[in-house]
């Protein structure tokens, strides 16, 4: 199962419009994954925290700009046991540039949920 956190208002409601062509590429998969759509400032923070308390290992995607990469990081409990992935879609993306990830939103996706290829 892949668990999203999106960011809705990323890129003045971009965030939103990535995310619906993102899940018709999960639905066409057919995987299970749920979301959970940030609304305000350290939401992101209290669903990763609260995603990653348990004892299970979770594969836990951010869909956002630098500070939801940044909200979401802060809120893992145990790294050891999550598996992280970033779509980036704000305005200055200076994380997604340092580590060189595409611009594409789909070829990320497809990065995450197929690693090896």
């Amino acid at each position: 199962m892949y668990t999203f956190i999106v960011n809705p208002h990323a890129r003045s409601g971009l965030g939103l419009k990535v995310w619906k062509r993102l899940e018709g590429m999960l639905k066409e998969r057919q995987l299970k994954y749920q979301v959970f759509l940030t609304r305000y400032p350290g939401h992101a923070t209290k669903f990763a925290h609260t995603l990653t308390s348990g004892s299970k290992e979770i594969t836990l995607i951010a869909l956002g700009g630098d500070g939801t990469i940044n909200e979401v990081v802060n809120g893992i409990q145990d790294l050891s046991k999550v598996t992280l992935g970033y779509v980036p879609i704000g305005s200055s993306n200076d994380f997604a540039r340092s580590m060189k990830l595409s611009h594409e939103p789909e070829v990320l996706l497809k990065q995450i949920l197929s690693p090896s290829e």
